[in-house]
């Protein structure tokens, strides 16, 4: 049970962490001077749009708890809980990271360019043309199921040589969260600019504004080498 406890209560930090960065988004002037489009957020209009996206936000929320819950409950003799070391540590994570990430940009292009994908299920993300963090959660359940395939793929690839070790999975839980909820901020990543080839909040929010290019949503790396970055600067 340690396994479903913590994970489901890394998730649930998460969506709060959301619930509370959206508040100050739409009811403050804390993050005032960093809005990538502050005249845009600062409308009214803004808010009533995200509650409109609510009742699909929390349905997700709802399934995500559902079935995190039974797929942990019979993949629980995929992990090992024991501490295992740094090494493996990084490793793990980098594995889970790296699988989720490429995976997340094929995915994630083909709802583009697919005609029928790009209607029936992606355009309702991008209904969110002026996203707040918690709207990476407001997606289709199709699309919402399949960007999570990465992290499956990623940790069914580790579980070939050894059990999948716990640590660098919640880690990889915790960085997901909180990078989502950043890169639909509209909020310029005070990090990003730091840290080589990272996406920051700028390249997601371009995407939304464009609803083409920017495919990726960690590492810049797969646009640059699929040829899908957007030259202009959001």
């Amino acid at each position: 049970m340690t396994l479903i406890i913590v994970t489901l209560s890394i998730l649930t930090v998460g969506i709060l962490l959301g619930f509370g960065y959206n508040y100050l988004l739409m009811y403050t002037d804390v993050f005032k001077n960093l809005k990538i489009r502050s005249q845009q957020l600062d409308k009214p209009l803004s808010r009533s749009e995200f509650f409109k996206r609510v009742p699909l936000i929390a349905f997700n929320v709802i399934c995500l708890y559902i079935l995190s819950f039974f797929g942990l409950w019979f993949g629980q003799g995929i992990f090992d809980m024991t501490w295992a070391g740094p090494g493996i540590f990084v490793l793990h994570f980098m594995v889970i990271f790296l699988v989720d990430d490429l995976l997340f940009y094929i995915i994630h292009r083909s709802m583009h360019e697919n005609k029928f994908l790009h209607q029936k299920v992606h355009s309702v993300h991008h209904q969110a043309s002026q996203p707040f963090p918690l709207d990476f959660i407001y997606a289709h359940p199709v699309e919402w199921l399949a960007g999570y395939a990465g992290a499956f793929a990623g940790v069914m690839l580790l579980f070939i040589f050894s059990p999948v070790n716990v640590w660098a999975f919640w880690a990889w839980c915790a960085f997901r969260s909180i990078h989502e909820l950043d890169i639909h901020s509209g909020v310029r990543s005070v990090v990003a600019k730091y840290i080589p080839l990272l996406a920051g909040a700028e390249h997601h929010d371009f995407h939304h504004q464009r609803s083409k290019g920017n495919y990726s949503s960690t590492l810049v790396l797969w646009d640059l080498i699929m040829g899908t970055m957007l030259k202009k600067k959001a």
